[in-house]
């Protein structure tokens, strides 16, 4: 997986895809599932789980075993 680059900045992340040279605009992304969980990667960014999922509007969402 790619790692998360620093915090979050207001409504957005940076991620490192250098061992993903494939990756590019319009390439799919799971931002939390079985790793990084949303505990997991709330704690890096010193916030909640809940203050994430509800956090992410502005993109599609797809959920899978829901």
């Amino acid at each position: 997986p790619g790692q998360v680059i620093g915090r979050v900045s207001m409504d957005m992340l940076t991620v490192d895809l250098t061992p993903h040279p494939k990756a590019g605009l319009g390439s799919v992304v799971q931002l939390w599932g079985r790793a990084p969980t949303t505990a997991a990667l709330a704690a890096q960014c010193h916030t909640s789980a809940y203050r994430l999922t509800c956090g992410v509007k502005r993109i599609p969402h797809q959920y899978l075993h829901a």
